[in-house]
């Protein structure tokens, strides 16, 4: 299976003029927006499986394995090494992440219907961070968070892979751009600021962490300082969920008051969890 960008430069090279290569493009788009629609769809069954059958998912985890592995594959072949050539690269990048989001939505959904328990290994791990750092929308970031949050959930036995998620989520989605934020700027700073990933990080954690007797609290949450930096983290948050304009942004903006409200209560819970 060819790459979106090997497909481009097969293409490309016997394109002679611009309209020939635009009409290259369009094929390429074509065979972009086919893929996108089935991954939509598998997405779409995923969802009505996790709504009705849940424990489904359980009683197949060969499936579900087979599920991962293909959509890892396609991720592995779409975010490949190979570039198209300069001059496509704005449309060799814009079709790979038309192929990436749904594809992440289906590691998200796959993800959180068994818990985290898929065989995902440590080079995936950073393949899914590396996606989220490069992504052009939060769409794709928020998808990614999601996957990776449900990965973390994962016990007994994967308190490495808990940390390194863990510390990611807390220190780079949520902490780098909220006390970017915090300092006296305006409300319309909050644009320059990705917040659905916040809040989904947020809400992930809150989850990742919710019980002392997980086996990777101890040496994650309560040794790693979490607790402290969450405290921190309350008022920048609180600043950027009210900058959020509730005329053009409601869901967003409530999302982003609901995050607050269970911030501080995550923070009065788990101070007093071990007393």
């Amino acid at each position: 299976m060819s790459t979106v960008a090997t497909a481009l430069n097969e293409c490309l090279v016997s394109a002679e003029s611009s309209n020939s290569a635009k009409m290259v493009i369009s094929a390429v788009e074509d065979f972009v927006a086919l893929e996108e629609r089935a991954l939509g769809c598998f997405n779409n069954f995923l969802l009505v499986v996790e709504e009705s059958l849940k424990n489904w998912f359980r009683l197949h985890m060969d499936s579900v394995n087979s599920w991962w592995s293909f959509l890892i594959a396609v991720a592995e072949h779409v975010y490949g090494k190979e570039a198209a050539p300069k001059e496509y690269l704005q449309a060799d990048q814009r079709l790979r992440f038309a192929v990436l989001e749904p594809a992440f939505g289906c590691m998200w959904t796959l993800a959180r219907c068994v818990s985290g328990c898929v065989p995902v290994t440590p080079d995936q791990i950073k393949g899914l961070i590396h996606v989220y750092e490069s992504a052009p929308s939060p769409e794709i970031r928020v998808k990614a968070v999601g996957a990776l949050g449900h990965i973390a959930r994962r016990q007994p036995g994967h308190i490495e892979e808990n940390q390194h998620i863990g510390n990611y989520l807390l220190e780079q989605v949520v902490s780098k751009p909220l006390l970017a934020y915090a300092g006296p700027w305006d409300n319309s700073m909050a644009a320059d600021v990705d917040v659905e990933p916040i809040v989904e990080a947020f809400d992930i954690m809150f989850d990742i962490y919710s019980d002392m007797d997980f086996d990777y609290d101890e040496p994650v949450f309560v040794q790693g300082g979490f607790l402290g930096k969450l405290r921190k983290l309350y008022p920048p948050m609180r600043k950027l969920a009210k900058a959020v304009d509730r005329r053009k942004e409601r869901e967003l903006r409530d999302r982003s008051d609901l995050a607050v409200q269970n911030l501080r209560a995550f923070v009065e819970y788990k101070a007093s969890e071990r007393q």
